[in-house]
């Protein structure tokens, strides 16, 4: 963790907080951006659509993305961090500022100080004074192999990243109290989990609050898979969607109480479906065990989750719990590895109604062009 004007690096030490200060009773958090290719437009969007938002979370790292950036700032082709960044500040930040939003993004990738110094710049040139926090992982480079880094490198060495939680963005809130907070790699729910710690004065120890905030924050990470990104399916009358309906899908937010209550919720009026088929949906996505779903701040069970609406916009979360074994005892590491490959991605539909399926992303892809 650093501070932007000192540059002084402060050690984040992971443990119990002495008397946390409950500052809400009930905190806002919305997932801006589900993944890197993401629209800014859909972020401000929610930002003016959701009357009160206390935190904005932009997720734009995944492993993929993460090796990409390393690799292009080593052969010096490209910036460590996202490039977007300059993108997404330069339209959100004067309405965040206005509402009194924080901005938590993971977009510093492998170089979060750079990434820190180009959102200064940007509200800089924008006429915004604001401070920006930035968490993650420290160590001091060797001399040795390290000619294509800068003298002062925070880079782990081979590129190596560490999945954090959510400790230092929380002593980064606590310090700066901060516009945009900036992180190399976090793990996904825990950029959500954070504010709630923050906000709700929970403690590390307080495993069942713990639990329902990640599940909040997995359920919100991904973006519109959670407000019927994925589910729509022509012909299917219980999946079936209007274009309409789908050009307007909102990014969803949480409603998270200090006892741990959860709600997700999209903006009232818009198009897309929040129900307990799409949060069941999201809920399994990228889970192995749902009797022990790993993050680094506390092991989830999710095997008794259940979800009620509402209304038409808003979910009701529960049933999330600590496993028997609640925290993990070590924590994922990338690394990245040169192979000496290429590979390339694509989309392909198979099964019932397949070639609807295909036209409709079709058309949904042609509109966003």
């Amino acid at each position: 963790m650093e501070d932007e004007e000192e540059r002084e690096v402060y050690n984040c030490e992971v443990k119990l907080r002495e008397k946390p200060e409950k500052r809400k009773e009930r905190v806002y958090i919305g997932c801006g951006a589900g993944f890197a290719g993401d629209r800014p437009i859909a972020a401000l969007k929610l930002l003016k659509r959701v009357p009160k938002l206390d935190y904005l979370v932009l997720e734009c790292l995944a492993e993929r993305t993460l090796a990409h950036r390393y690799q292009l700032m080593l052969s010096g082709l490209d910036v460590g961090y996202d490039p977007r960044i300059s993108e997404w500040m330069s339209l959100l930040l004067p309405l965040a500022l206005e509402k009194g939003t924080c901005i938590i993004t993971n977009m510093g990738a492998i170089d979060p100080i750079g990434a820190q110094q180009k959102v200064l710049d940007i509200a800089n040139s924008l006429g915004l004074q604001i401070t920006v926090a930035v968490a993650f992982e420290v160590i001091e480079a060797k001399e040795a192999g390290s000619r294509l880094l800068p003298k002062r490198s925070f880079i782990m060495e081979g590129g190596v990243s560490t999945y954090l939680g959510a400790a230092p963005i929380v002593q980064c809130l606590e310090k700066y109290k901060p516009d945009v907070i900036i992180t190399s790699r976090v793990a996904d729910a825990a950029l959500f989990l954070a504010p709630m710690v923050y906000e709700l004065g929970w403690n590390w120890t307080d495993f069942t609050q713990l639990a329902q905030g990640s599940l909040a924050g997995h359920l919100l990470e991904c973006g519109c898979q959670l407000t019927g990104g994925y589910f729509m399916h022509p012909g299917d009358q219980y999946r079936q969607m209007s274009f309409q309906h789908l050009l307007d899908i909102s990014l969803p937010f949480a409603i998270v109480d200090y006892d741990g209550k959860v709600s997700v919720a999209k903006a009232d009026g818009t198009g897309g479906i929040l129900n307990f088929s799409t949060c069941a949906e999201q809920l399994l996505y990228e889970i192995g065990d749902p009797g022990e779903y790993v993050t680094p701040d506390v092991i989830l069970d999710v095997t008794d989750v259940s979800f009620d609406s509402l209304s038409s916009d808003k979910v009701l979360c529960h049933g999330a719990k600590p496993a028997v074994s609640c925290i993990p005892d070590k924590l994922l590491q990338l690394v990245p590895k040169d192979c000496g490959w290429k590979g390339w991605g694509e989309i392909s539909y198979g099964g019932f109604g397949c070639v609807k399926r295909a036209e409709a992303a079709e058309f949904l892809v042609s509109q966003s062009m």
